[in-house]
């Protein structure tokens, strides 16, 4: 994971560690000692987290102390995505995806396949027919496997993320594809 503190086009620094505590939303990083001198001077500052172009997140930071000689400031920060999605998601099977799947591209998927049912009620032929474009190429001993494991995933986004984190509210749900796609890498430990 890459981040970057920002505070717009004015200042903007890549720290040498950053430390996050996903349930707690607090951390710290680590930043030369005059690149904190002038962050200090910028607050509040945010920080863009990214996996790669596809999964990335905002955050806003509130910095609560630093550590001048050191570099090391300490925060609390805001994400726009709920925090239930820290703890709510199987991160072993998210793991196992991401060996086939990029994350964004699968969390798009299924969203599409949610707006194409809009109005309708999800038939099995219609799912059936999701599952075999969004397939991979796979050694048929592991086909039935990777079927099921997209099977879970997809319950698991349409009734954990969806309607339990989310309420139901497809179009926020849409709105976050690329912050959903990069917590779930970061949940999964990535």
């Amino acid at each position: 994971m890459t981040h970057i503190v920002h505070k717009g086009l004015d200042f903007f620094v890549k720290p040498q560690k950053v430390s996050l505590n996903l349930n707690m939303k607090i951390g710290s990083l680590k930043v030369h000692p005059e690149d904190l001198k002038l962050l200090m001077k910028k607050v509040p500052v945010f920080m863009m987290s990214y996996y790669d172009n596809k999964a990335f997140m905002e955050r806003e930071l509130e910095i609560s102390s630093a550590d001048f000689p050191n570099g090391v400031v300490f925060f609390s920060y805001y994400e726009p995505v709920p925090a239930e999605l820290n703890w709510d998601v199987d991160k072993k099977l998210i793991s196992q995806l991401t060996k086939y799947f990029h994350l964004y591209d699968l969390v798009h998927s299924i969203n599409s396949l949610i707006d194409e049912t809009e109005g309708s009620s999800l038939h099995i032929g219609v799912y059936e027919e999701w599952l075999d474009r969004i397939m991979v190429k796979v050694p048929s001993e592991n086909t039935e496997e990777l079927r099921n494991m997209l099977s879970r995933f997809s319950l698991l986004y349409t009734t954990k993320i969806l309607w339990k984190i989310f309420r139901g509210n497809f179009e926020e749900l849409k709105k976050k594809t690329h912050e959903i796609a990069y917590k779930l890498y970061e949940v999964a430990g990535f």
